[in-house]
């Protein structure tokens, strides 16, 4: 029995020490004692388990941010399957989403179309007002825009269906195809200045939605809140995954994932991990965040200060830039139907600063070609709209306060306090650090891209 004993344990001490190059273990040997192979084999499962940990949290952040976004809101604005909406524009207590506008009614709905189609229908619209409903996917990605820029005015109806449905559908309807069982449907209405407030409203509320297989929908997720920052991301991920297939090619990276207990067949499971694939998806989870959170470089272009970035709204592979964009600016939409422009900094590339005063000339050949209208929010290091001495965070092209100057320039005075001369158009932003984002909503087929110019914030002396 003893001598079977050891014969199983030399045998195992050979397949351990195969594993590694006999270089690595003569020089071990010259600079002292032999390193344990089984602590190694330790050490290099610690460090699968971590590599393949940065790369699940790249690809599933969005996933998560989009389940705990669906949590949230499901219990605090409307069930599944129905719209909840807004009666008033977004201020800085709103912290539903990151970077959102102050210029739209925001109206949501969560849709699971595993057991039902739904019915979409939207109204007449002859004063010509903007809208879109944007639907996207689990991954954030946006596969169609329900607008007035489809609609041209007229009342639509159109049926979204899930990609498992097999039943019958309405006859003569236009039908979307949504690639997962999950939609977010996220809606905005054009508000052209207080007067008009109760339009929107009214607007907004004719658009409207209906399940069209009676009975109660899925519950939402139950998401931690420390989900973004604990094991619980890979098992809200995997859990996401299971209910929403990806494309097929997605397949390549997810069987990967696997080896370190990310399983989105079977889920995920700390309790049948080893302590070094645990030790490794720990040290993921403290690195992982940092890396999506600075994910833009590859990506982003900037021109006079002000970044654009590509993708958006929609991301085939490239996962690091649809996780920096859930980060930033989640279920930002495709361009042609609203196009981005941030800037954290002046001509002069320092941050923007509530402690100085800055001028935003457009020449009348630069002021933006859209549609509908144009508009600049201001925001907080957090991403979120600043708190301002004017109680507003933003200027707008549809309210009728922008003055144009007599050769059709036009200047924004981009400070703290009012300006001297009150017929200065005014943008008022926060002490402190802040930021800006430019959307053209509607923009002019053609008139924008990645590597559109802007004119530089200019400090004022």
């Amino acid at each position: 029995m003893k001598r079977a004993l050891r014969y199983a344990m030399s045998t195992i001490l050979s397949i351990s020490l195969s594993l590694f190059p006999s270089s690595a273990r003569h020089a071990e040997s010259a600079q002292g004692p032999t390193v344990n192979p089984l602590q190694r084999l330790s050490q290099s499962q610690e460090e699968l388990a971590y590599t393949l940990g940065v790369q699940a949290y790249i690809y599933g952040y969005p996933l998560v941010v989009t389940a705990k976004t669906m949590g949230d809101m499901t219990r605090s604005l409307a069930p599944l399957n129905q719209f909840g909406y807004m009666e008033s524009l977004a201020s800085p207590a709103f912290r539903a989403i990151v970077t959102p506008n102050s210029d739209t009614l925001y109206l949501n709905a969560w849709l699971d179309l595993s057991q039902t189609p739904v019915l979409l229908q939207v109204p007449e619209n002859p004063e010509n007002r903007y809208y879109t409903v944007q639907m996207l996917d689990a991954y954030t990605n946006t596969f169609h825009n329900e607008s007035n820029r489809l609609t041209k005015g007229k009342a639509r109806q159109s049926v979204i269906v899930g990609p498992n449905w097999k039943g019958s559908l309405p006859p003569n309807l236009p039908t979307i195809h949504a690639p997962t069982n999950t939609v977010w449907l996220i809606g905005r209405v054009e508000v052209k200045g207080e007067q008009d407030l109760s339009k929107a409203i009214a607007f907004e509320k004719q658009i409207q939605i209906k399940a069209l297989v009676p009975g109660s929908p899925r519950t939402s997720p139950e998401v931690p809140k420390n989900a973004l920052t604990s094991l619980d991301f890979y098992r809200v991920m995997t859990d996401v995954i299971r209910k929403n297939p990806p494309p097929a090619c997605d397949h390549v990276l997810l069987n990967q994932f696997a080896l370190a207990g990310i399983d989105v067949q079977s889920g995920f499971d700390p309790a049948k991990l080893t302590p070094a694939k645990l030790a490794g998806l720990k040290r993921a989870l403290q690195d992982a965040p940092n890396i999506v959170q600075n994910g833009f470089p590859p990506y982003a272009t900037f021109q006079n200060g002000w970044g654009s970035f590509s993708p958006i709204g929609t991301y085939g592979d490239q996962f690091l830039a649809r996780a920096f964009i859930a980060f930033t600016g989640l279920a930002a939409n495709v361009p042609e139907e609203e196009a981005y422009y941030r800037a954290f900094t002046d001509s002069k590339n320092l941050p923007l600063s509530g402690d100085k005063a800055y001028t935003l000339h457009f020449e009348p050949s630069e002021v933006p070609k859209t549609s509908a209208f144009w508009s600049i929010n201001v925001y907080n290091d957090q991403l979120y709209l600043a708190q301002t001495e004017a109680n507003r965070s933003s200027v707008r092209s549809n309210n009728g306060t922008l003055r144009l100057n007599p050769d059709g320039s036009l200047d924004i005075a981009i400070q703290k306090s009012p300006p001297a001369n009150q017929q200065v158009n005014w943008l008022p932003v926060p002490a402190g650090r802040f930021n800006l984002v430019l959307r053209v909503f509607a923009p002019e087929p053609g008139t924008l891209g990645p590597q559109h110019t802007w004119p530089a914030i200019r400090e004022n002396r």
